[in-house]
């Protein structure tokens, strides 16, 4: 499995120097040609598109953020001193002024505006001078002589988190409301005094700034390095993230995505296994081509592309496709970072241009970080005339009001901007152009959009066009209006009753935005219309704000639900809804009393009783209980068992158990249905029911027993604990004991007797080889605070087979436990030798000529996907695979060829960020490792290095500290090295133009293969393979992974030799947010058959469907002679259909 920073070892040769020496040497298989000239002629441009050079170094040196002012000048800052400012270097990082004074897309003049700044990542004009985000602070910086230089400075803001040099305050950007946005990411904490209180921002998110008035809020929260955010031309705000993974994220307000401290739930991005991207900006013009106008841009910069993605409406929400590249390059040096539109119609690009792009991954001193260069591309339409420069400063009220009907966004808001800064003067003027508007106008109802953005801008309330606004015919124009009477509502008259309007609305976005303003209210009437939406159709975009508006209203409307005094006006929906959203113990009496008078709909019980068994107290769970031990009842077995599980879960955690008779849970471990028993398994262990006893031994004993309700079983008898347990598992744990029970029962053993259990785990050290058996076997000891130990005491004077030893070390690093002495005891043990991994320059340089030479991608990608390689259980390519590790897809165009090396020979020596363990200890003396997704004020979330979300109650951790990477050693141990120089060159291809690009298509790369266990096969021999696949019961799915180029190879697929020859199953998933017909493409469909959501549908090259919302089944039955090379399966759309889906990745 390769884990964090490329999650796999490599063992070449024994290191004869250290890595500090190694930098002069490597220098020349990395740095390409800096000739600006000969960059250029490197990319390969969107047809119909050129590319020139605006501005470049030796006066340009690293831009990393630019705005263009209302004079059309374009603004940059830049660091020479990033990533970290050496001892005693003076900071002198700049804010520059680029002008292209003659109108020929070159800039004759370059002006130091204001330096001496420490690595400023933020700039945007505005109020008379430019605000920069420089370190801590937001300042403002002014030029009151007007020779050119700022010689006032201002500190506006303070109190930004500087944890991490670029997750900092960055990308600033005026809003259409007059309000400056800029962005933080993940590891930074702010706490900003303003004259209106302390504001805090604990983590990635988007603040939204008033400088006028001082007024500071949070408008998104989350996401891991959110360096681009932009407005579409109806106010809808997007995100990109340069860490994260989902491409464009559509910004609600208040929301809460990926990363966000406290989150218990969060809004996904629109592009899942996405790769990381910076900046973003709407494009939009005369200029440009119609097809490209509403796209936005952004770029790939570890790909060393600039992207294009298409937003489409989708319900409340909307859809996002990527389109072929604007620019893409084999430079490995060009960096994009940023795109603006300029105000001749252009495209702007800044090009960080760096050949090393690791923040903390590589060497903060690595000489070949660049310091000195950087460019600024300009991209124009052939054949098509440039934009006139709008002259704007100066210009007469009217005239700027004029300059509202434009078709370029530019040219609207920096008109807007001017008038701003004219303050309320301009209203009259104002007033009059909105009354002689031409209603007959296309363009009418978004002319008068602008203004009242407008009125926002210069802070004016007008609430008769307002008004007009949200009864308006075009639904985006009426969302717009929705968000501007939420920021106004606390100067409005009656905001609520004006949102009763609008969350009835017929436009599902209109609803959205009106359940988000009413989240403002803090009365009982705000959550009951907010909870009336629910009374319409919902999308996944509609049910997480109402979610959200529930939860943020809970200390208002819950109080009064507990007293009686309020109830949805009787709409049991919409309590339980809200109840279910609030997620706090408060919630448990109003859904046990409306359980009680079954007031509750049957498709909703089986989710209210979860909530009632993760929250109630002993008299609640028993109610729960009762339900759960119903056969017939209104609950499946499935939702049967998950009661029962939260129940044990509650035991668990909470220390609450049902009252009553608990012994009853015994009846359900008769075999019938295994997920039942293996629940009622676990409750009888947490709950130690004597009675159960019997049964469960003789469940751990019969050789029909499932491995997976075998594991539960001896788990359970080994959690109720006293002599007759440890007998019990001992006995199982025997040497003559069979092999999966006797494994089983050790791993039990261990919570109970963990020096005896050691020893037999020696013991059945000596007899295993298969790599997962040895990791199953140890991972019990790693979980406890005294298994390292006992298992370091059993080694003494015991020897294993090196290839066991290795995999035991292998275990124990992974674990992120730094157990040395059982690793030494492990190593004398399996006789191994005890060498560095960290290879000499010489090594180095050798083994890198030899992955250039000798080195073959296309065998190198069958060694990653090997099965004992395990590398996609960690890690995703465009989101296929595990999330463990990050996401590979750009990692070859991103990562020098020795990061690579670096990172599988030392994987803690530098591991990207977010990536980095956690060791948690509990009170119940168990050691928990795992990446930390987020945490709330109740639970710590960590993801483990098996990929499962743990839930950790933060009142049971004793102590916590970070520990290195979650990569095992000693992974490509097998490997051959020609097999290993393969493999490194198939990662150092990955993102780069050619084979290991990835496509754009909506191609299937996550499936499920079908395993033909026994009772598969006699399913199918029984039934017959229609029936089986109709009938649900085939279940032994397991992940299966397409190539890069989207083709599962045929090999992946399990063959079954019993059913007219052999054949086998693959499954795929797609999820329908809007319905509508929809497109399946195969490549030859000769040898196949096709299920959708298990029922037989004609197989032809092109299937069009015509799916409802939801997550939908494809599954393909292959005959295996007639599919030599694999399969390829793409989502399309259907032309003219108003359908949206997507292709399910994961692991």
């Amino acid at each position: 499995m390769i884990r964090n920073r490329l999650f796999f070892i490599l063992s070449v040769c024994v290191a004869l120097g250290a890595a500090s020496s190694t930098f002069a040497q490597r220098a020349p298989f990395e740095i390409p040609d800096p000739d600006p000239e000969v960059e250029r002629k490197s990319f390969i441009v969107a047809d119909g598109f050129e590319v020139n050079l605006f501005a470049a170094d030796p006066i340009l040196a690293k831009p990393i953020q630019m705005n263009f002012d209302p004079q059309g000048r374009l603004w940059v800052v830049s660091s020479e001193v990033y990533p970290q400012i050496k001892p005693g270097q003076t900071a002198n990082d700049k804010v520059l002024v680029l002008e292209d004074r003659d109108g020929d897309g070159r800039a004759e003049k370059t002006s130091v505006f204001a330096d001496g700044l420490l690595i400023p990542t933020g700039v945007e004009p505005g109020d008379g001078g430019v605000y920069v985000a420089n370190s801590t602070e937001l300042l403002h910086f002014a030029d009151t002589d007007n020779d050119g230089k700022a010689d006032r400075r201002r500190v506006v803001l303070s109190g930004f988190g500087t944890e991490d040099t670029h997750h900092i305050l960055h990308t600033l950007r005026w809003g259409y409301d007059g309000m400056l946005y800029f962005n933080q990411s993940i590891y930074i904490h702010s706490h900003i005094e303003t004259p209106h209180g302390v504001r805090r921002l604990g983590g990635g998110g988007i603040w939204r700034f008033r400088p006028e008035t001082m007024e500071l809020d949070v408008f998104i929260r989350g996401l891991v390095n959110p360096w681009g955010h932009h407005f579409d031309r109806w106010g809808q705000s997007f995100a990109t993230d340069g860490a994260g993974g989902e491409g464009i994220n559509y910004c609600l307000p208040g929301a809460y995505y990926l990363t966000a401290p406290d989150a218990t739930r969060i809004l996904q991005g629109l592009n899942p296994g996405s790769p990381k991207h910076c900046g973003a900006e709407f494009v939009s013009g005369r200029h440009l081509p119609e097809s490209w106008s509403g796209s936005i841009v952004t770029s790939d910069f570890r790909g060393n592309r600039v992207c294009r993605f298409v937003l489409s409406e989708d319900g409340a929400g909307y859809a996002s496709r990527e389109q072929p590249e604007l620019i893409k390059t084999k430079h490995m040096a060009f960096r994009p970072i940023d795109a603006k539109m300029g105000p001749d119609g252009a495209i702007y690009i800044a090009d960080w241009y760096n050949p090393i792009i690791q923040h903390g991954e590589v060497d903060f001193r690595d000489p070949r970080r660049d310091h000195t260069r950087g460019r600024i591309w300009r991209v124009t339409a052939k054949g098509r005339p440039l934009v006139e420069r709008p002259k704007l400063v100066g210009a007469s009220t009217e005239a700027l009001l004029a300059a509202l009907k434009a078709p370029e966004d530019w040219t609207r808001q920096n008109a807007r901007m001017v008038l701003k800064e004219r303050g309320k003067s301009i209203i009259p003027a104002l007033k009059d152009w909105v009354a002689k508007l031409d209603s007959n106008d296309p363009d009418a109802e978004h002319q008068r959009l602008e203004a009242l953005w407008t009125y926002q801008a210069i802070n004016e309330v007008e609430s008769d066009l307002l008004a007009t606004l949200l009864r308006s015919n075009d639904p985006r124009v009426r969302a717009a209006a929705t968000r501007v009477a939420s920021q106004w509502q606390t100067r409005l008259a009656d905001p609520v009753a004006t949102m009763a309007q609008q969350v009835i609305d017929d436009h599902p976005r209109v609803r959205l935005e009106a359940v988000r303003a009413l989240g403002l209210f803090p009365t009982t009437q705000a959550a009951e219309l907010a909870m009336s939406a629910l009374d319409r159709p919902i999308d996944r975009f509609l049910d997480y704000a109402i979610w959200l508006t529930a939860r943020e209203l809970a200390p208002t409307w819950l109080p009064e639900v507990q007293a009686g005094r309020f109830d949805f006006k009787g709409h049991i929906g919409h309590l339980v809804f809200a109840l279910q959203a609030n997620g706090s113990s408060g919630v448990v009496k109003p859904l046990v009393e409306s359980l009680r008078a079954s007031k509750i709909p049957k498709e909703q019980v089986s989710g209210v009783l979860t909530t009632v068994a993760t929250l109630g107290d002993p008299g609640d769970l028993a109610m729960v209980l009762d339900l759960a031990l119903v056969e017939g009842g209104s609950s499946t077995h499935g939702q049967r068992a998950t009661l029962l599980e939260t129940l044990a879960k509650a035991a668990r955690q909470r220390k609450v158990q049902p009252t009553g008779d608990l012994n009853r849970v015994a009846s359900l471990l008769d075999g019938k249905d295994e997920a039942l028993s293996r629940a009622a398994a676990e409750a009888a262990g947490v709950w130690k029911l004597e009675s159960a006893r019997p049964r469960l031994v003789e469940l751990a004993n019969a050789k029909t027993t499932s491995p997976t309700l075998a594991r539960v079983v001896v788990d359970a008898l080994a959690e109720m604990g006293g002599p007759q347990s440890r007998t019990e598992l001992e006995r199982l744990a025997a040497p003559d004991a069979p092999g999966q029970t006797q494994a089983l029962a050790i791993s039990a053993l261990a919570s109970i007797d963990p020096n005896g259990a050691s020893q037999r785990a020696i013991e059945r050290l000596t007899k295993t080889t298969e790599p997962a058996a040895v990791e199953s076997l140890l991972a019990r000891f790693l979980q406890l605070r005294t298994g390292p130990a006992a298992l370091t005491a059993a080694l003494a004077g015991k020897t294993l087979p090196s290839d066991v030893a290795k995999v035991a070390i292998r275990a124990v690093r992974a674990s992120g436990r730094p157990e040395e002495k059982l690793v030494e005891a492990l190593t004398s043990a399996g006789q191994l030798a005890s060498a560095s991994a960290e290879l000499s320059p010489e090594q180095m340089k050798d083994f890198l000529a030899d992955v250039a030479r000798l080195g073959d991608a296309k065998r190198g990608e069958e060694v990653f996907r090997r099965k004992d390689m395990s590398c996609l259980k960690c890690h995703a390519i465009v989101g296929a695979g595990g999330q463990v590790g990050p996401s590979l897809e750009s990692i070859g165009a991103s990562a020098p060829a020795d990061y690579l090396v670096d990172s599988i020979l030392l994987p803690s020596k530098a591991i990207k960020e977010n990536y980095h363990a956690l060791v948690v200890a509990t009170s119940d003396g168990k050691i928990i490792t795992g990446i930390k997704l987020r945490q709330t004020e109740s639970d710590l979330i960590l993801r483990d290095a098996e990929d499962q979300e743990l839930t950790i109650p933060v009142a049971t951790i004793e102590e916590q500290k970070p520990a290195g990477s979650l990569m095992p050693a000693n992974l490509t141990d097998p490997l051959t090295r020609p097999e290993l120089l393969d493999l490194v060159r198939f990662l150092s291809e990955l993102g780069k133009i050619g084979p290991y690009s990835v496509s754009k298509a909506r191609v299937v790369r996550r499936w499920r293969v079908l395993e033909p266990t026994p009772k598969e096969a006699l399913t199918i021999q029984h039934s017959g393979l229609d029936a089986a696949i109709e009938s649900g019961e085939l279940r032994s799915w397991t992940p299966a992974y397409s190539r890069v180029s989207g083709l599962l190879p045929i090999e992946a697929l399990k063959p079954f030799g019993s059913y007219q020859g052999a054949f086998g199953m693959a499954r795929a998933e797609i999820e329908v947010t809007t319905p509508g017909p929809l497109k399946l493409t195969f490549n030859p469909v000769a040898g196949m058959k096709l299920w959708i959501d298990n029922k037989k549908v004609e197989l032809k090259p092109e299937v069009v469907l015509d799916l409802p919302t939801g997550v939908h089944t494809v599954t393909l039955g292959v005959d295996l002679s007639k599919r030599p090379d694999g399969i390829v399966c793409t989502l399309e759309d259907e032309p003219g259909s108003p359908a949206r889906a997507r292709v399910l990745v994961g692991k």
